[in-house]
C-alpha cells in the first residue's frame, strides 16, 4: 500500500478470516519501489537494521501492529540490502540478521505463534548480500521471487538485448543451487509465480525465437500502462482478441511465448506450464508457492485456477454471493427457532441432551412414567401446554387439539401430560390432544392487523388481505360473507401462504360436533424481526465532532446542544469553543492533511497536500500545495438568499420506514423539512476534489492503479491556484448576501464552487445526520461502523445480552451503507447529480484549455471519477457481505432464546439480500 491506500484496508483483510478461520495473513514490508533511488524510504531499512535501539523499537511497533488487527506474521522484503545500486551497504548484510533476531526473541515473547518471512531473489548479484543460513535461523521460510529473471534491463549486462523467458524452469533450478549451496533446505524455501508476462519489442520481426534482439520493451497495457510488462488479464485480452496467434511452448524451459501486432512479444505461464514448474518443485521438496500477484488475474480467476490445476474457480462469483448471502437467515435456521428442533424422549430415564431445556411432558398411558419433551435452549418456545380434551376427568372422549393463535404445535398425542389444560387421565378415544408453546414474535408481528368489521366486509383502502374466514361470528350465515384479515399494505405481510386445514377448505360448511377448523399460515421472515432501526448514530461520542458540522444548526437558535465537543476555528485564526464543556476532541485526520481544528459549518475547508509526502520524490520537499473549498450556507439556510434558485430539489431525503432491514428513501418537500437534524448535503463530497488533487500529484488513482493520464507534479503544483486570465461564464447565480463571499477566478475556486457554495447548489441536497455521517464515511473509504473489533464487541452484546440497542448500531450502518446508494441513485436526485457533474467536468475543460500547467485534467477526472464510484462500490459490497459474515459466524449456534440475535440475523440477511443496489451513480 502507498499513501493513498485507506487505512481500512488492515480491517478489510482482516475480516477475510471470517470466512476462513485458518486463514494466516502475514504483513509485508518494503517492496521494489520502496527501496528505490532518490526515495525517502530507500534508506528507512538500513537506518531500522543499523541500531540495536531501532531494531527493538520496530519489533515492538510491529507487534502492537499484528496484535491490533490480528495479523499472524511479517514478510521482509527489502530489495535489496548491501547492493550498491539499490542505496545498500556492506554492514546490511550482518544487520538484517539482526533485525530477525530480534523480531524473533520479541514475537516470542508475545504467547502467539508470529511468523517472521523474508524475501529474496533468483539473481546472484543481489542474493550474495544475504546471509541465507544466519537469517533463516530466525525466521520461518523464505519467498523466492523465481520470476523477473529477464526484462529489458538485460540490454545494459552481458547477457545483452535479446528477448528471454521472464520465467524459466532451467534457471530457476540454477538459482535454486545457490540456496543448496549453503545448506537451506527445500522445506524452507516458498516458489514464486508470476501472474503477469514480461513483453519486448522486437528489432526485427522475421526473428521471433528467445536469443531475438529487442529494440526496447513492447508497448504499455491498456490497463498497466508500463512498457516491457503485460499483467495476465492483459495477455488473455490479446490471445481473446487474436485466436489465431500460434503460442510457441518451450517445454524445457516451462514457459510459454507468442509474437503479436507484428513485433510485440511476450512470454508468460498457464496451465501447462504452472503444472511443470510445480512438479518440479514437489519432487524437490518446496515448502509452499508465492503469487505476485493475485490482483493482476482476470475476473475468472484464470491463473489461479491454472496454477491450482482447476478448470475454473468459483471465487466471489454470482452464485458463490448468492449462497453466502442465504448462509445468513436459511429456512432451516427458523424453523430450529419455532419448533423443528424439539423432541420427545422413550421415558423419564433418557433426560434431555445436554444444552436443550424440558419443557413439558407426555404420560403417554404409561401409570408410573412418562416421555420428557425437549427443546433447544432459546428455541423461542415459552408457556407451553397440552390443548384439547377439556370437559373432566373421565376416559374415552373425542379431542381435537389444536394451537392457539401465536402457538406452535410440538408434537400430539392421546392421552397428554403437564402442563395443560386437561387431565392426563381424560385420555382421548378419537383425535389427539397438541402440546403447544406461544411463539412470542408472533404477536409482535401481526400486532397491527385485524379482522374486518362486520359480516361480509373488506380490508381498508390501506390494508392488504392475508386470509379470509367464511363464518367469523359462528352464527352459520351463509349470505352475506365472510371476514377478511387484514395488514398494514406498506408493510411486509406478516404470514404467508395461509389456508384451512381440513377438506372443505373456505367453504360455508361447518365442522361438526363443535370443532373447528384451523388457519395455518408461514411467518414471513421479514416481519418475524420487529428490529425498529431510529438511533442517531451522531449521538455517539466518537461521531459527534464530524456530526456537527451541520446537524445541530437551526436557523432561529443557532447551534443546539448537540454540539456537545467541537472546536471551530474562524477566519482570522481565533478559536471558537462550545459553550457546553469547553472541550476539544482530536481526530484523526487524513495523514497528508495539515489543518488545524475544523471550519465552521460552511466556511471553507482548507488542505495541503505535502508533494513530498504525496510523490515520495526529495526533489519537491518543502512544497506544499494548497486547496480551499467554497463557503455555502449550512443547514436549511440553503434554501433561503442569494443562489437558492440552483437548487436542483427543493427538499431532502430520508429512509422510507424505519423496519431495520428497509433500505428505501422518500422524499420530504422543504416546508416539511424539520428545523433541526437534516443537513445541506453535497452529491459530490468536498473530499473528492482533494482526493482527485492528491491523484493528479501521485499518479495513482483512487483505487490505487496507476492512471493512463499523468501531468506534471509541478505543474499541477503552479497551475492549481493561477488565476485565469480570460472571462468565463459565471458559475450559478450573483451573490449580495454574504460579506465573505469573493468570485471564484483560479481553477481551485472555479472547481470547488460547482461542489455547492452560495451561489451555485444544484449538487447539493439535504440528508438527516446519520445518513450523511455514512455517507461521508464511505466515500472517504472507512468503515461506516469502527474497526472489525469495534464491530466484535457489538455483537458480541448482542449475543450475550440480548442488547438491543447494540443489535440498532450494528443494523444502521448496514442498513444506511445500502440507502447511501439508493439516494444517489434516485431518479430524481441522479438528474441533479448529473447536471452538477456536466458543470463540474465544463470547468475541469476551462483548466485543460487556458491554465497551460494543467493541461489534460479533463481527461484524467475523465479517468479518475468512474475508478472513484467504481472502488468505493467495491468497498462497501465486500464491507457488508463480510460484515454479514461476522454475524452470521457469531450466531452459527442458533439465537437460541434471544430475540434481539433473531432481530439482528433476519434484517441482516434482507440488507445483504440488496447487495446489487450498491451501485455507481455516474450514468
Amino acid at each position: 500500500m502507498d499513501a493513498a491506500t485507506p487505512i481500512s484496508l488492515f480491517d478489510d483483510i482482516s475480516d477475510l478470516k471470517t470466512t476462513n478461520p485458518d486463514l494466516k495473513i502475514f504483513v509485508s514490508i518494503g517492496g521494489w519501489t520502496f527501496s528505490d533511488n532518490n526515495t525517502y524510504t530507500q534508506p528507512i531499512f538500513g537506518n531500522i537494521a543499523r541500531s540495536s535501539s531501532n531494531r527493538q523499537l520496530f519489533a515492538n511497533e510491529l507487534v502492537a501492529f499484528l496484535t491490533y488487527y490480528g495479523f499472524d506474521g511479517v514478510d521482509l522484503d527489502w530489495e535489496y540490502p548491501g547492493a550498491p545500486d539499490r542505496g545498500g551497504k556492506k554492514e546490511d548484510t550482518k544487520n538484517y540478521v539482526e533485525l530477525v533476531k530480534t523480531l524473533r526473541a520479541t514475537f516470542d515473547k508475545t504467547g502467539r505463534s508470529l511468523g517472521i518471512t523474508f524475501t529474496a531473489p533468483s539473481s546472484y548479484w543481489y542474493l550474495k548480500w544475504f546471509d541465507l543460513p544466519g537469517m533463516l535461523r530466525y525466521c520461518d521460510w523464505v519467498n523466492l521471487m523465481s520470476y523477473d529473471l529477464h526484462g529489458t534491463w538485460d540490454s545494459t549486462n552481458p547477457i545483452g538485448a535479446i528477448v528471454q523467458g521472464h520465467t524459466n524452469l532451467t534457471e530457476i533450478k540454477l538459482a535454486a543451487e545457490l540456496f543448496w549451496r549453503v545448506k537451506i533446505p527445500a522445506h524452507k524455501i516458498a516458489l514464486g509465480f508470476g501472474f503477469y508476462g514480461r513483453a519486448f519489442t522486437l528489432a526485427n520481426p522475421s526473428c521471433t525465437t528467445p536469443g531475438c534482439p529487442f529494440s526496447g520493451g513492447a508497448k504499455p497495457g491498456v490497463c498497466t500502462k508500463t512498457s516491457g510488462y503485460l499483467a495476465y488479464y492483459e495477455v488473455q485480452d490479446i490471445l481473446k482478441r487474436n485466436p489465431n496467434i500460434k503460442i510457441i511452448h518451450d517445454k524445457e524451459a516451462a514457459v510459454k511465448f507468442f509474437t503479436f501486432n507484428t513485433n510485440q512479444w511476450i512470454s508468460f505461464d498457464d496451465k501447462d506450464t504452472f503444472k511443470q514448474k510445480i512438479e518440479w518443485a514437489n519432487d524437490a521438496g518446496f515448502g509452499g508457492s508465492l503469487i505476485w500477484a493475485s490482483d493482476l488475474d482476470d475476473f475468472e480467476f484464470t491463473a489461479h485456477a491454472a496454477l491450482m490445476g482447476k478448470d475454473k474457480l468459483t471465487i466471489n462469483s454470482p452464485q458463490s454471493k448468492k449462497t453466502f448471502q442465504n448462509s445468513l437467515a436459511t429456512k432451516d435456521d427458523l424453523n430450529s427457532y419455532l419448533r423443528k428442533d424439539c423432541y420427545v424422549q422413550e421415558d423419564s430415564l433418557t433426560a434431555c441432551k445436554s444444552g436443550d431445556d424440558q419443557v413439558g411432558y407426555d404420560k403417554a398411558g404409561k401409570s408410573k412414567d412418562y416421555k420428557p419433551i425437549c427443546c433447544p435452549k432459546g428455541s423461542g418456545m415459552t408457556k407451553c401446554q397440552w390443548r384439547g380434551g377439556t370437559g373432566g376427568t373421565n376416559a374415552g372422549r373425542d379431542c381435537n387439539g389444536q394451537c392457539h393463535a401465536g402457538e406452535v404445535k410440538i408434537t400430539m398425542s392421546d392421552y397428554g401430560g403437564s402442563p395443560g389444560e386437561s387431565s392426563e387421565k381424560a385420555h382421548c378415544t378419537r383425535g389427539k390432544k397438541a402440546f403447544c408453546c406461544e411463539m412470542g414474535i408472533f404477536n409482535d408481528a401481526i400486532g397491527q392487523c385485524n379482522w374486518s368489521n362486520g359480516v361480509g366486509s373488506s380490508c381498508k383502502s390501506d390494508q392488504q388481505k392475508i386470509a379470509y374466514m367464511w363464518d367469523k361470528t359462528g352464527w352459520g350465515t351463509v349470505f352475506k360473507h365472510g371476514n377478511e384479515f387484514c395488514c398494514p399494505k406498506d408493510d411486509p405481510p406478516p404470514l404467508l401462504d395461509c389456508h384451512w386445514v381440513d377438506n372443505q377448505g373456505d367453504s360455508n360448511h361447518g365442522c361438526s360436533w363443535g370443532r373447528k377448523r384451523a388457519l395455518c399460515c408461514t411467518p414471513n421472515t421479514e416481519t418475524l424481526q420487529t428490529a425498529v432501526c431510529d438511533y442517531d448514530l451522531c449521538n455517539l461520542i466518537e461521531n459527534r465532532a464530524a456530526c456537527d458540522d451541520e446537524a445541530g444548526y437551526d436557523d432561529e437558535e443557532g447551534y443546539t446542544t448537540l454540539l456537545k465537543r467541537s472546536s471551530y476555528v474562524t477566519g482570522d485564526g481565533q478559536m471558537l469553543w462550545n459553550y457546553k464543556d469547553g472541550g476539544m476532541v482530536e481526530e484523526d485526520e487524513y495523514h497528508l492533511e495539515t489543518r488545524g481544528a475544523r471550519a465552521l459549518p460552511g466556511q471553507p475547508r482548507p488542505k495541503g497536500l505535502s508533494l513530498f509526502k504525496v510523490t515520495g520524490e526529495t526533489i519537491y520537499k518543502g512544497l506544499t500545495l494548497g486547496l480551499k473549498s467554497r463557503p455555502y450556507w449550512p443547514g436549511l439556510q440553503s434554501l433561503k438568499g442569494d443562489g437558492k434558485d440552483t437548487l436542483f430539489i427543493r427538499g431532502g431525503y430520508r429512509l422510507l420506514r424505519d423496519a431495520c432491514g428497509s433500505t428505501a428513501l422518500k422524499f420530504i418537500p422543504a416546508i416539511e423539512l424539520p428545523k433541526t437534524g437534516f443537513q445541506l448535503e453535497h452529491l459530490r463530497e468536498v473530499s473528492m476534489i482533494n482526493n482527485f488533487v492528491s491523484s493528479l500529484l501521485s499518479g495513482r488513482l483512487y483505487s490505487g492503479g496507476s492512471m493512463k493520464v499523468k501531468l506534471d507534479p509541478l505543474a499541477v503544483y503552479k497551475g492549481w491556484n493561477k488565476a485565469y486570465d480570460v472571462s468565463l461564464p459565471i458559475i450559478g447565480q450573483a451573490v449580495h448576501d454574504a460579506a465573505d463571499y469573493t468570485l471564484p477566478v483560479t481553477p481551485n475556486d472555479r472547481i470547488f464552487e460547482t461542489i455547492g457554495s452560495y451561489a451555485y447548489r444544484e449538487g447539493t441536497s439535504f440528508l438527516p445526520g446519520t445518513l450523511n455521517l455514512l455517507k461521508r464515511t464511505l466515500m472517504a473509504r472507512n468503515s461506516p461502523l469502527g474497526t472489525k473489533r469495534d464491530f466484535d464487541k457489538l455483537l458480541s452484546k448482542v449475543a450475550n445480552n440480548g442488547d438491543e440497542k447494540e443489535m440498532e448500531k450494528v443494523l444502521i450502518a448496514m442498513q444506511g451503507t445500502v440507502a447511501v446508494f439508493n439516494y444517489l441513485n434516485d431518479a430524481v436526485l441522479n438528474r441533479a447529480f448529473t447536471a452538477a457533474g456536466k458543470t463540474l467536468a465544463t470547468e475541469m475543460k476551462y483548466a485543460d484549455e487556458f491554465i497551460p500547467e494543467l493541461k489534460g485534467i479533463l481527461a484524467a477526472w475523465k479517468e479518475w471519477e468512474p475508478d472513484y464510484y467504481d472502488h468505493v462500490v467495491s468497498l462497501a459490497t465486500n464491507w457488508l457481505i463480510i460484515r454479514g459474515g461476522l454475524i452470521s459466524q457469531k450466531f452459527a449456534g442458533g439465537v437460541a432464546n434471544n430475540p434481539a440475535a433473531l432481530k439482528l440475523v433476519t434484517s441482516a440477511a434482507q440488507i445483504v439480500s440488496q447487495l446489487d443496489r450498491i451501485k455507481s451513480p455516474l450514468r
